[in-house]
């Protein structure tokens, strides 16, 4: 048998493979987590349910998730919780079999709040607490106030996070302080939807790589591996061409909102879609780079999908898990601002 005809028959069995649908819900705690929510309803990703979390009975009403949770009627009667995260967490507590109840039936469960305030960050680590005893794998996504915002909100805000920490199988830790950094001047509504819009693109991006059949796929096995005791998480993006891999790599690994070394990390979880023109050479320069510096015994995991209408672009989503915070900055981030310069579809 000839290696073209052995190659046309792997391709046709690759196109014939099908795979179950990995069940995936996101649940929006608080009014941050109930924003990025609505952001990603117009996705219309596959096999995710979307549910939203909330003491504030009007922000509940205006959100476009197919499954709501008022909770604390009898505490504050659908008001906010200003700021009172053990006033959140008794409400949750005192809600568990409303919460047990809605988030039966996952295998991977992300809780998305906003830290600071008293929701998101009393209501949502009993929300992931409670679905890791479920035994699905709970991938917390967390952003911090600005600093402006006062030494007393962020320091609620750190108490929540290490609750995430305890309850989640990872946290991944975005920085609002970052926006300063590369959208300084976009006018504020916009800015403060572009973590919706990093939130969203991150769940999709983990959706499409274990629901969207590829020619490397990357299972819920794959994920329950790198992630069940994934500590804190980093997130980085790159776009590029597949003839200016350094460039593209260095562009990824700077794409960071929050302040870790990726080299401490035990994992890491590369998701590369691309064009049909990416070579076997290519794909391995690439996941060299990115995993540069990493220990050789941690777990590495890489999933490709080709789209055509790329042709030779190449899009990376990495993920690298149990990284070691290095302090709060203000150093210049180098994300690019073209970087969001899609937004405007996802936000009017």
């Amino acid at each position: 048998m000839g290696w073209e005809m052995l190659l046309n028959e792997a391709i046709e069995f690759s196109s014939k493979s099908s795979y179950q649908d990995t069940r995936i819900l996101v649940a929006g705690v608080g009014g941050a987590g109930c924003n990025t929510i609505n952001t990603l309803s117009s996705l219309n990703l596959r096999g995710v349910d979307l549910l939203a979390i909330n003491t504030d009975r009007i922000s509940l009403e205006r959100s476009m998730a197919s499954k709501k949770l008022l909770l604390g009627k009898r505490y504050v009667n659908g008001q906010s919780l200003s700021g009172d995260i053990d006033l959140g967490q008794k409400i949750a507590e005192s809600s568990l079999p409303e919460i047990n109840n809605i988030l039966d039936g996952y295998d991977i469960i992300f809780v998305l709040a906003g830290l600071g305030g008293g929701s998101g960050g009393g209501i949502g680590p009993v929300v992931a607490q409670q679905a890791r005893n479920k035994r699905s794998l709970v991938i917390s996504i967390v952003t911090l106030p600005f600093r402006a915002e006062g030494k007393r909100k962020m320091e609620i805000a750190n108490v929540s996070l290490e609750k995430f920490y305890r309850n989640s199988n990872t946290v991944i830790v975005l920085e609002n302080d970052r926006l300063l950094n590369i959208v300084p001047n976009l006018p504020l509504e916009k800015a403060f939807k572009i973590m919706d819009f990093l939130v969203s693109d991150i769940i999709r991006n983990i959706s499409d790589a274990v629901n969207k059949p590829s020619m490397i796929h990357i299972d819920f096995a794959d994920l329950m591996k790198i992630m069940k005791n994934g500590g804190t998480s980093t997130v980085m993006y790159g776009e590029g061409e597949i003839n200016s891999i350094p460039e593209l790599v260095n562009d990824t690994l700077k794409n960071k909102f929050y302040n870790v070394d990726h080299t401490t990390a035990d994992g890491a979880l590369i998701n590369i879609v691309t064009g049909p023109h990416l070579s076997l050479s290519m794909m391995n320069e690439l996941v060299e780079r990115l995993t540069e510096g990493m220990d050789e015994d941690s777990e590495k995991k890489v999933g490709i999908r080709i789209e055509e209408d790329l042709s030779t672009k190449v899009r990376i989503t990495a993920i690298f898990t149990n990284v070691k915070y290095l302090g709060s900055t203000r150093e210049v981030s180098l994300v690019k601002e073209e970087a969001f310069s899609g937004i405007d579809p996802v936000f009017p």
